[in-house]
């Protein structure tokens, strides 16, 4: 396929960009995971076993709706996803700079203690074989795809500070961290000059708020940006595991992940059933997926948004929340039905600052 025959921006795109962070780099509210592509007979393959031609229409579908924002990491499919990714984009004859690639780094990519983990060795190593499969000589966006408890954070910093210098990476990303653990790094890449970092990778939905404690505002007052992973709770927001037609083998039985509290989760699905009820988008009813995504648009923390597929139907589906308006009353009731119980300090604090919460000066 031609370079010319996918739009550096599509046409009709209602799609908004937004800077990932404190940078210049502007990245799609969507961004398409590559989990689905390239399993096997392994935990990988129970998310997805998409092979290169059906990656191929899912990467083309993503790019003609302006997605410009693609995830993937070393760990998915033991490097099939990351193979996969830059294969779709040679054979849609991509124009590398017209993508944002992002790939992370930390699972275990061999059986030697050292092939895992945020050691300088195991980062460097990686990221050279992450370009290899990718087929690129950049990532633009390399994050470590957790907290690795036997690593000083330092050491994990200087490695990707190096591999910046190097021009192997243009920023990088955290995933996964509690908000302690990014607040440390956060000071040490300023004490000691080192690249920023621009973002967070974690899970947030309307049944798993739990970011809103402690990680969202300390994101907020750091400048950081949100990606969120599994919007949809391991599909469990589409509505399909809630109903009394829904046997209980069919309840994510395969894998069950991320974890729900499906007492409160069926309050939620419920609501959003009722806001769905009715509502249309070109002519054609929304469903309850769409309306969890677009609570997710709705949030202001939340930068891009990571939606992957099986299916290009599903992925389509994905893409059309993007123009699901919620009204106030709309996202107050999402809000009250799936609020956070009140934990310590939370609750303190929010007593102790009515001492000046007040608009006189």
């Amino acid at each position: 396929m031609a370079t010319d025959s996918l739009p550096r921006f599509h046409e009709d795109n209602r799609l908004r960009y937004k800077a990932l962070g404190n940078s210049g780099l502007l990245v799609s509210e969507l961004c398409l995971g590559t989990m689905t592509f390239g399993g096997d007979e392994d935990i990988w393959g129970l998310i997805g076993q998409l092979q290169q031609e059906e990656a191929d229409v899912l990467v083309k579908i993503a790019l003609e709706a302006g997605i410009n924002f693609i995830d993937t990491a070393n760990i998915y499919g033991f490097g099939a996803s990351e193979r996969m990714v830059g294969q779709s984009l040679k054979n849609l004859g991509v124009c590398r700079e017209d993508v944002v690639l992002a790939t992370k780094v930390l699972g275990p990519m061999g059986d030697g203690p050292n092939a895992r983990g945020a050691s300088r060795g195991h980062i460097i190593s990686e990221c050279k074989a992450s370009l290899e499969r990718l087929q690129t000589d950049y990532i633009d966006l390399y994050q470590i795809h957790g907290f690795d408890p036997a690593t000083p954070i330092e050491e994990t910093l200087e490695a990707l500070n190096t591999l910046v210098r190097h021009g192997h990476v243009r920023y990088v990303g955290l995933s996964n961290w509690a908000a302690w653990q990014v607040m440390k790094a956060i000071d040490i890449t300023r004490a000691r000059h080192l690249c920023p970092i621009i973002s967070m990778q974690a899970y947030y939905t309307l049944v798993g708020r739990d970011l809103e404690r402690d990680i969202i505002p300390m994101l907020e007052s750091e400048k950081v940006g949100l990606m969120v992973w599994s919007p949809l709770a391991g599909g469990y927001l589409s509505g399909k595991y809630e109903g009394p037609d829904v046997s209980e083998e069919n309840r994510r039985a395969k894998f069950d992940f991320p974890p729900v509290n499906r007492e409160r989760g069926s309050e939620v699905i419920r609501v959003m059933r009722e806001i769905a009820d009715g509502k249309l988008i070109d002519g054609k009813p929304i469903n309850v997926a769409q309306i969890a995504l677009s609570w997710l648009l709705h949030q202001k923390p939340v930068t891009s948004i990571i939606v992957g597929a099986r299916r290009p139907g599903q992925l389509k589906e994905n893409i059309r929340a993007t123009q699901v308006r919620l009204s106030d009353d709309e996202l107050a009731a999402l809000s009250e039905v799936s609020r956070l119980p009140e934990e310590y300090p939370g609750w303190m604090m929010k007593m102790m600052a009515g001492y000046r919460d007040s608009t006189e000066t």
